[in-house]
């Protein structure tokens, strides 16, 4: 199995939006990082969450607040917010475009045909030396944030995963790979599922 070797960090005040020239910008709201963290253990469909973000700041700015900025861990400077509602809607289209989705909300998205190849990333491959007898390990790094959530979303749908769109609250969820709902579920959880039937019974 390839490892995944993906740490990232994130202003430890925080972040703001600010107007720079005429555009907006989401900066660090201070010089000083928090300690590194693994945002593909925390979250395992980190792709999605950020592609359901509506692009609004306040959306962005929370989610750079819990996640970092996309491409930069650098505490001194920030990134446009025109860049990060383009990269939402890229990684709307990768999710359609790799054919993860039996919906697509908010209209259709091309899909790839059969046997094309659609560029995710890029990243760097190592290969890390073994010791005691053991074999060198091949690993793959995603270089910033953006990245790691396009691998992310590679290896969910390599793995035989869908994405579903919950009959109740809308939302996309994973779904027919290990640890994540079967690939007939129309629900994200079971809140959701009994709350769908309850509305249902209210209805009648």
């Amino acid at each position: 199995m390839i490892d995944i070797d993906f740490k990232w960090t994130r202003s430890l005040l925080g972040y703001e939006c600010v107007d720079t020239g005429n555009m907006r910008r989401i900066q660090p709201t201070g010089k000083k990082r928090d300690e590194p963290f693994e945002p593909l253990k925390i979250e395992a469909a980190l792709y999605l969450r950020f592609a359901e973000l509506d692009g609004s700041e306040d959306a962005c700015l929370q989610f750079a607040q819990a996640w970092g900025l996309l491409l930069s861990e650098v505490q001194t400077t920030g990134e446009r917010l025109a860049d990060w509602r383009n990269a939402i809607r890229e990684m709307k289209n990768a999710v359609s475009a790799l054919g993860a989705l039996d919906e697509q909300p908010g209209g259709i998205v091309r899909k790839a045909k059969p046997g094309e190849m659609v560029k995710i990333t890029s990243l760097d491959v190592l290969l890390r030396a073994g010791g005691h007898g053991s074999r060198p390990a091949l690993v793959l790094k995603p270089r910033h944030l953006q990245a790691a959530m396009y691998l992310q979303l590679g290896k969910f749908v390599d793995g035989a995963g869908s994405i579903g769109v919950c009959k109740q609250c809308s939302g996309w969820f994973e779904r027919g790979a290990s640890d994540s709902r079967r690939n007939i579920a129309i629900f994200c959880s079971e809140k959701c599922k009994n709350r769908f039937h309850y509305l249902e019974r209210a209805a009648r």
